[in-house]
């Protein structure tokens, strides 16, 4: 996104409850080494957790030791402010002690998309307050050059 969204918890949780998605774990990294953590949790229909983590605190006990990343991964939305791509390809190269490779996403084929990548745009849409043309207008997506997303050829 090119600008801030903002949103409460409240309204995220009705608006997950809406699309009956159960639980949402939003979860802003801190690339500053003396933040710990802190957590904001919310149980109504839907459940919201937002969690701001330091670097090293999500290093440590959310790649290295979390017995459950993996079951918590696939609802779980990962921010990096003013941060990219890169950024995040470089916390994620090892989780619990497993390499692992980040590829981007964007799988679509013809008109299907990957589960992922429609979760993932749900979670934005749903952080946008479904607010369509907010979406589509502050989509990072539109400031980037054609040939970072059409084939080339080097003829």
């Amino acid at each position: 996104m090119k600008t801030t969204v903002e949103n409460d918890l409240v309204n995220i949780s009705n608006l997950l409850n809406a699309m009956e998605l159960g639980v949402l774990y939003i979860i802003e990294i801190i690339i500053d080494d003396t933040f710990e953590c802190e957590i904001f949790e919310l149980e109504q229909q839907s459940q919201v957790k937002y969690i701001k983590v330091g670097l090293k605190v999500f290093m440590n006990n959310f790649l290295e030791d979390n017995t459950n990343f993996w079951t918590h991964n696939k609802n779980t939305l990962y921010i990096i402010k003013n941060g990219n791509y890169s950024d995040i390809k470089g916390l994620f190269t090892t989780i619990q002690g497993a390499k692992v490779k980040l590829v981007r996403g964007s799988s679509q084929k013809a008109h299907m998309v990957s589960p992922i990548d429609f979760r993932l745009s749900c979670y934005l849409l749903i952080l946008c307050k479904m607010n369509y043309k907010r979406f589509t207008l502050d989509n990072s997506f539109n400031e980037l050059s054609k040939d970072r997303y059409l084939p080339t050829s080097d003829k």
